[in-house]
């Protein structure tokens, strides 16, 4: 993985497209119950989200073009990225995930909307 500085050498199709193969990563780990691989995919997909945000005029949006992807943890990543960008599409994103049953990120999901909902989460 770049250093965080060298993100900013990136385009933004670069960091989606990075942002969803760490995705894949972060989603295999998960089945296959690798926990400290998880944790550091977190930091690595956050890192990224982040480098988009910083860019003029909040770049996340770049980010929805994986709205609707075939891997839910990718759907997922992509859509909480979003919620201070286009909450009503990120929230209807999640909600499909949360009602497709597609475990564990449906319950990923769900937890999201429940913090949004009593305030306990606001989008950044």
């Amino acid at each position: 993985m770049r250093h965080k500085k060298d993100l900013r050498s990136l385009s933004n199709a670069e960091i989606v497209s990075l942002f969803e193969q760490l995705c894949v990563e972060q989603y295999d780990a998960m089945e296959a119950d690798e926990q400290p691989r998880v944790n550091r995919l977190v930091w690595r997909i956050h890192d990224l989200e982040m480098e988009l945000k910083s860019r003029p005029g909040d770049q996340r949006y770049e980010l929805m073009r994986l709205f609707g992807h075939p891997n839910m943890q990718v759907r997922l990543s992509a859509a909480q990225a979003n919620l201070a960008v286009d909450y009503a599409s990120a929230r209807r994103e999640i909600q499909e995930i949360k009602d497709s049953k597609w475990y564990p990120q449906a319950m990923d999901a769900g937890m999201t909307l429940y913090f949004l909902d009593t305030g306990e989460s606001k989008p950044t």
